[in-house]
């Protein structure tokens, strides 16, 4: 039979290590040592997939120019390939859990979306100037930029239009790119070397695959870099993803209100 003093040791005991358990936050180091294959397959299912998808329906379609239900699609084809890739190797390899990178179940307090949000439109600033420095290193046309617009706005101004772009460019896409270059790229790398190569690599990898203009590769570039160090920080993948939907939806509704209010403004 227990004294009481070895009853109330006991006890002690058992809080300690519960409330150990409570408190462990993830940290990259607890996977398991991801390998190149794994890499290879992010990139060859995520982006090679989603690129060969886009250029079948390309071929097969044969558009001669964008519209909504195109521009519908292209963000189905992001979310099924860039964030399906991930969901489908996290349960086939193994190599990744969802509850270690914090995106299921969910883990964002309040304090952390209010950060997230504020520092999402506070380094609006610094990505427009790496956006100019970079598109005046290449010649410092903008015309390129049209492309990324009709994908925005294909038919101008329309409310369906609007609700589709914000739901499709504004959120779900966002949630998908997170879970890839994020959750899924910048832990890989994580693994392999120390977090200055992680935030460089995936965010240099995030800018590449926005490649459409230098001034949007700089600029996404830029982002990647403050929401690896968020999520590092974090340790949860939401801060990043609400940052991401943040900026995302203010450009929507910027180049929507600008439609709405001044047609003329995006003129050919």
């Amino acid at each position: 039979m227990c004294t009481w003093f070895e009853l109330r040791g006991l006890i002690f005991l058992e809080n300690h290590l519960m409330n150990a358990v409570q408190t462990e936050t993830f940290s990259p180091s607890m996977t398991t040592r991801p390998r190149w294959r794994d890499l290879f397959l992010y990139l060859l299912l995520g982006v090679g997939g989603y690129l060969g998808a886009s250029l079948a329906l390309d071929f097969i379609l044969k558009p001669t120019k964008i519209t909504l239900g195109l521009s519908a699609l292209a963000f189905a084809l992001n979310v099924l390939f860039i964030g399906g890739s991930v969901l489908l190797l996290s349960a086939w390899r193994k190599r990744l859990h969802l509850d270690t990178i914090g995106f299921f179940p969910p883990r964002l307090t309040r304090a952390r979306a209010f950060q997230a949000v504020i520092l999402s439109l506070g380094i609006l600033p610094v990505r427009a100037l790496a956006a100019a420095l970079a598109q005046l290193a290449t010649g410092g046309r903008m015309d390129s930029s049209q492309m990324r617009l009709d994908l925005i706005a294909p038919e101008g101004f329309t409310w369906l239009g609007f609700f589709v772009t914000l739901l499709g460019a504004g959120i779900l896409a966002p949630m998908a790119e997170e879970l890839f270059f994020r959750g899924a790229l910048f832990s890989w790398f994580r693994e392999r070397f120390n977090f200055p190569v992680a935030m460089l690599a995936s965010s240099l990898l995030f800018g590449l695959a926005h490649y459409d203009t230098a001034a949007v590769v700089a600029s996404s570039f830029v982002f990647g870099l403050v929401a690896a160090y968020m999520f590092e920080r974090t340790q949860t993948l939401w801060v990043p993803i609400l940052m991401h939907i943040t900026s995302n939806s203010f450009a929507v509704l910027i180049i929507y209100a600008a439609l709405a209010f001044a047609p003329d403004a995006f003129a050919r």
